[in-house]
């Protein structure tokens, strides 16, 4: 009996990952699931409460693994008093390197989380992303202008550039599938943020 009900919670995982990767949190049927699962929508409700219970089991995992590296690159960014911003832009490959690994074992996780995962207890998981690259930039305009406090014009642009970097991986996870694609894209996408704000520091 233990094995059936097994079997059944693990169709309702793989018929919710594809719901939620075409369609997003917001938009995806616990009905359609239990549908493409093979069982009544009633019965889904026995294995989870609700669309949030079953959104959560599916991909914190994945989630765990974002903050865990998350935590790391904080940390390495901690340890950096260089003065040479193009050596601090290794950090925002990091960001970079962390979404293509998670990618290898759990790409279709990975593009719900970042990019579909609107109203869900996960819809920060972004803005906690766009903090991270706002808090590497920081770091590159002290040090470069050898200051604490930074203008707000400096706070804006940084927001600026932040957001616009995650936004575009967001993008390219959402447009593309295959691994050395994204990771060809996230790379070129880095590199022209790099030159832009190397070249901003230089004046």
């Amino acid at each position: 009996m233990q094995t059936l009900k097994d079997d059944i919670r693990n169709r309702i995982l793989i018929a919710a990952l594809t719901e939620f990767g075409e369609f997003g949190y917001s938009n995806s049927s616990m009905r359609r699931i239990a549908s493409s699962a093979g069982i009544t929508t009633g019965n889904i409700y026995r294995y989870f409460r609700n669309k949030d219970d079953l959104f959560r089991e599916l991909l914190h995992p994945t989630y765990e693994k974002f903050v865990e590296y998350t935590l790391n690159i904080k940390e390495e960014i901690e340890k950096t008093y260089t003065r040479d911003a193009t050596e601090v832009f290794q950090y925002i490959r990091m960001v970079d390197e962390t979404v293509v690994e998670l990618l290898k074992d759990s790409s279709t996780e990975v593009k719900i989380l970042l990019v579909l995962s609107d109203d869900s207890s996960y819809e920060g998981l972004r803005l906690d992303l766009v903090a991270i690259i706002k808090q590497i930039l920081e770091k590159v305009f002290q040090t470069s202008k050898d200051c604490i406090t930074l203008p707000s014009s400096d706070l804006l642009t940084i927001q600026m550039y932040a957001t616009m970097i995650i936004e575009g991986i967001c993008l390219i996870l959402r447009d593309h599938k295959d691994g050395h694609t994204i990771k060809f894209l996230v790379d070129e996408l880095i590199f022209v943020y790099s030159v832009g704000i190397a070249e901003k520091l230089r004046k």
